[in-house]
């Protein structure tokens, strides 16, 4: 896993969806073992029996434990299902087994975001197409030769529910998040840790009305992200980029939603990352549209304000009054 000490610090914002995650592997893990224990064993036993029915004679030439699944009372496709339930616990076991790597996506200097994001978690939806599996054998005894990826795009909406949450460490320039917007569903979280100059608001244009959205310029800034129940997405930003939350439980109006608390001058800059200097514009106009924007304290000079010559007048008379005389 790479050494930068801000993944530990977001995988701890995302720590809940982690550990949804491995207890579902784990939970299901045990369905598989108790499963292929109580059936093996089943299974074995008849294989005894059939055994000695059969005889010494027919030792060397009938597979006793084959033979058992054409036993009268005995499931027809046993070793089929088994054999599924072997392979899916392997698969799961494999996944559980590894480290807080498996959440922990490096994107290569001028790589993909969309395409390493969207590999990371077909490699993580193999858990649910081992679940599936398991469910489908224990049905009709289907064979499966292998458990294969799964997609997000595949991925039911009770998975997208428990989807693990990835940490991804890209270039600033390569931070092109708006496609990020195809894995934004169900739990899913993201955390973006950008290396070096970006964009001003990359994220902006993934707003909307139940996105958790943030660019913060520390992980401490990102601390809501984890505790928001739908899809969210938050990025460690240069101090030269925007900074805002985009809170869905902010209010129903969406600049009760978004606020604001650096907004660079919407200056002409230099093209990034196949951005163009007028999208760049752009994202910053939709972040200041969108909303609550610091104001700007304007100090307004004290100015002498013009006498009037009848009420100068007026009180140069008072002072020759005594108002107290009848």
């Amino acid at each position: 896993m790479p050494s930068d000490e801000r993944i530990e610090q977001a995988l701890e914002t995302v720590s809940a969806q982690k550990q949804a995650f491995r207890s579902a592997l784990a939970a299901t893990i045990d369905q598989m073992g108790a499963y292929a224990h109580a059936h093996g064993a089943a299974k074995d036993q008849k294989a005894e029996l059939i055994a000695m029915e059969l005889g010494p004679f027919a030792a060397n030439l009938v597979d006793a434990s084959e033979f058992s699944q054409y036993a009268e009372d005995a499931p027809a496709s046993t070793t089929q299902t088994l054999d599924v339930v072997k392979k899916a616990q392997e698969t799961l076991d494999e996944l559980a087994d590894k480290g807080d790597e498996i959440f922990v996506v490096e994107v290569e200097s001028g790589g993909s975001l969309w395409h390493s994001v969207h590999q990371r978690l077909a490699e993580l939806g193999r858990a649910f197409a081992a679940a599936r599996a398991f469910e489908t054998a224990k049905a009709n005894g289907e064979k499966v030769e292998s458990v294969e990826t799964l997609p997000f795009g595949k991925w039911s909406s009770r998975e997208r529910r428990l989807a693990p949450p990835l940490v991804v460490s890209i270039d600033g320039a390569d931070c092109r998040a708006n496609a990020l917007a195809d894995f934004l569903d169900g739990s899913l979280k993201l955390v973006l840790l950008l290396r070096g100059e970006s964009t001003p608001a990359p994220l902006v244009r993934l707003i909307t009305p139940n996105t958790f959205v943030a660019q913060a310029n520390d992980i401490a800034g990102l601390k809501k992200l984890g505790l928001w129940d739908g899809p969210g997405i938050g990025a460690v930003v240069p101090d030269s980029a925007a900074r805002f939350v985009h809170d869905p439980k902010g209010g129903e109006k969406i600049v009760e939603r978004v606020k604001i608390s650096n907004l660079p001058e919407d200056v002409r800059r230099k093209p990034m990352g196949g951005v163009s200097a007028a999208q760049q514009g752009e994202e910053l106009r939709q972040l200041k549209a969108l909303g609550d924007a610091p104001k700007k304290q304007v100090v307004q000079e004290e100015t002498e304000t013009p006498v009037n010559p009848a009420d100068k007048l007026a009180a140069w008379l008072l002072t020759r009054v005594d108002l107290d005389e009848g």
